[in-house]
């Protein structure tokens, strides 16, 4: 896996000025992960939210987003970071045929109940040879995560699992498969020549489950205003040091045999016939 460490100071703020450090930090992994791969345009940005990630992972290009909530797609909408908004669902959505060059669903597919009709649907709006880049949490994230391997460590492993399946149930992850179960999906709905890269290493996830406790009240406040963060403009009071103890923390974690997501990267296959 490749080095998360230390936190990009640019992406960390962007991130940081609306969301928990935890979520920041995780998206930071992400960016760093994305912008290794060329996307062209047209980008279609599935479960795009504010929009925040596209403008940093790929500034300026032509982009299209989508996303079920309607209070996330009002949020991106005021940042100009789209050329065309969708508010609606994924799967029976009607997008435009053969149009984007490529597509991303950046942690977003493993909340879709009906994940096929997901991936058939992105299938038939990317032009044959197009890249589709989906990043998803693995099976055993949560057993990366610094409490879970504490409460296995000491005996506690029905509590380290139940730990995780909470978690679980808060981010309302509905689809959890390893890299061939993936892959499968994939090749199902018209994809191929999967590759799959683990992002999010054990220092990230260590460091993302020790600030998930101060994150509880944003969390609290998402719940109750739709946002994480009540006053943006105060957050670069904090943010520099928050950045410093996450690179002290998580940069000195060794890293472990498992990610706690994936990064695939697949080709809508050019022969393909729904």
């Amino acid at each position: 896996m490749a080095t998360e460490w230390p936190v990009d100071a640019h992406d960390f703020a962007a991130y940081y000025r609306f969301a928990p450090a935890a979520l920041a930090l995780r998206e930071c992994a992400r960016l760093r992960a994305v912008r290794e791969i060329e996307l062209p345009q047209p980008i279609l940005d599935v479960g795009c939210g504010d929009g925040l990630f596209a403008r940093l992972a790929y500034p300026g290009r032509q982009t299209w987003g989508i996303d079920i909530n309607p209070s996330e797609v009002q949020r991106a909408q005021a940042t100009s970071t789209y050329n065309t908004l969708i508010c609606g669902n994924i799967c029976s959505v009607d997008l435009p045929k053969a149009f984007f060059s490529s597509a991303i669903a950046n942690c977003s597919l493993e909340h879709v109940p009906d994940i096929r009709g997901a991936l058939k649907n992105i299938r038939s709006t990317l032009k044959p040879g197009s890249t589709f880049i989906t990043i998803v949490p693995t099976p055993d994230w949560t057993a990366q995560l610094a409490t879970a391997e504490l409460l296995d460590r000491v005996g506690f492993h029905r509590l380290a699992r139940a730990y995780g399946d909470g978690l679980d149930r808060v981010f309302s992850h509905v689809h959890l498969y390893d890299v061939k179960g993936w892959t499968a999906l994939l090749e199902q709905s018209g994809f191929d020549r999967v590759e799959s890269r683990p992002i999010v290493n054990r220092g990230t996830s260590w460091a993302f489950d020790l600030m998930l406790y101060p994150s509880l009240f944003a969390f609290v406040t998402k719940q109750l205003t739709g946002r994480w963060v009540l006053f943006p403009a105060l957050r670069h009071l904090s943010v520099d040091a928050v950045r410093a103890t996450l690179n002290s923390w998580g940069g000195r974690v060794p890293d472990g045999a498992s990610s706690g997501e994936y990064l695939l990267a697949c080709r809508a296959r050019p022969d393909y016939e729904p």
